[in-house]
């Protein structure tokens, strides 16, 4: 599970996630890595400032934000619609350091 600093408390909070899992259209499936889902994960560490990510098998793209809960959730179904039609291809991911097959931090 992912963790955010918290400015104002000195900790470390978990991050509440929101992830929506992507239907691609046919012939981008063909194009994209098999056996990786990918998910447009929302989260926030204290309900306030929100983030949205990509995540693909063991990568992530950097986080879209902060911005609010409902400015976070457009983004993500955005993000969402945009993948199924054109894939990730226009998209940069990171390396996580976990593999597929194990836990995911979206």
């Amino acid at each position: 599970m992912s963790t955010l600093a918290s400015p104002k408390l000195g900790l470390n909070v978990p991050a509440k996630h929101y992830s929506r899992l992507i239907k691609f259209i046919e012939e981008i499936a063909r194009h994209e890595p098999q056996g990786a889902a990918t998910s447009v994960d929302i989260f926030s560490n204290d309900d306030n400032q929100w983030y949205c990510q990509v995540c693909r098998g063991g990568q992530k793209t950097k986080p879209m934000g902060p911005s609010s809960k409902q400015q976070a959730e457009r983004v993500q179904d955005a993000r969402r619609i945009r993948i199924a039609a054109k894939g990730t291809a226009w998209l940069v991911f990171e390396e996580t350091g976990q593999d597929e097959n194990g836990p995911s931090s979206c």
